[in-house]
């Protein structure tokens, strides 16, 4: 069996979607790209980093994956508030292994994608046992 990168790909742009749906105001269907990029940089601004809004549209159309080390000093910056529960969110979407879902967001994503990088070979049918 083959593991790709899709189930993560597909899991981390569920979660930025809905995290934009909720960052949105009660007009606007979605947050602004540069909006929602400029409030994750504002917990990350401490630290000298930042978030653009390209990396914010790149995450969403399954293009890249966040860094995942970027997340995790999200996730501690901004510990109390929803940005904090972004990063750990994607950090489960990333890695599900190893970090739990901080919230419904995630964990749903997650269990959705789980499986959708599995490539079955052609003898996939030989490994069975019995």
């Amino acid at each position: 069996m083959i593991k790709t990168t899709l189930p993560n790909r597909r899991a981390v742009a569920q979660i930025v979607r809905e995290y934009r749906l909720l960052a949105g105001s009660s007009t606007r269907r979605q947050s602004p790209l540069r909006a929602f990029a400029a409030a994750l940089s504002e917990a990350l601004l401490p630290q000298g980093r930042g978030v653009s809004y390209q990396s914010v549209k790149n995450w969403q159309d399954g293009r890249y994956l966040p860094d995942a080390f970027n997340m995790l000093r999200l996730a501690r910056a901004a510990r109390f508030d929803w940005r904090g529960d972004f990063a750990s969110d994607i950090l489960a979407a990333l890695h599900p292994e190893s970090y739990q879902p901080a919230t419904e967001i995630g964990r749903r994503a997650v269990e959705q994608h789980r499986d959708a990088g599995r490539i079955r070979g052609t003898y996939a049918h030989k490994d069975r046992v019995g």
